[in-house]
C-alpha cells in the first residue's frame, strides 16, 4: 500500500522533536547507559542520531535515528529508528527496524 503525501489542507508532515527522540531511546535501552556515536543537526532540527550499547561480553546493540528525507551521510523514506547488533569483533550479526514516525507519534514495528 502506498502512502499519500500530505496535502495543502493537512498540513506538512510532523517531525518529532528531539525530547520524542531521546524519549524512545531511553526506553529502548531500558536504562542502560549508553555512547552517544554521532548527532547532526540542520536548519529544521535533529535528523541523525545514533547511540550504541556494550554488554559485559563486549557486543555492541547501536540505535540509529533518521528523519525522514535525504542527507549526506544517508537517506530515510520514513522517520524511523533501527537496530543493529555487533559481535565481540565488531562484526554485524543483525539488525531491524523497531519504530517509525507517522501521525505525530512512535509506533515499534515488529
Amino acid at each position: 500500500m502506498f502512502e499519500k503525501p500530505p496535502t495543502i489542507e493537512q498540513g506538512p508532515e510532523r517531525e518529532p522533536s528531539e525530547e520524542e527522540a531521546a524519549s524512545l531511546f531511553e526506553k529502548l535501552v531500558d536504562g542502560k547507559e549508553f555512547v552517544e556515536i554521532r548527532k547532526i543537526e540542520d536548519g529544521r532540527g535533529l535528523y541523525l542520531w545514533d547511540i550504541k550499547i556494550t554488554d559485559e561480553q563486549g557486543e555492541v546493540t547501536e540505535y540509529s535515528y533518521m528523519r525522514k528525507g535525504q542527507y549526506h551521510e544517508g537517506q530515510a523514506a520514513a522517520t524511523a529508528v533501527h537496530v543493529s547488533f555487533y559481535d565481540s569483533e565488531g562484526v554485524p550479526v543483525g539488525g531491524h527496524s523497531v519504530a517509525k514516525y507517522k501521525d505525530g507519534e512512535w509506533h515499534e514495528t515488529t
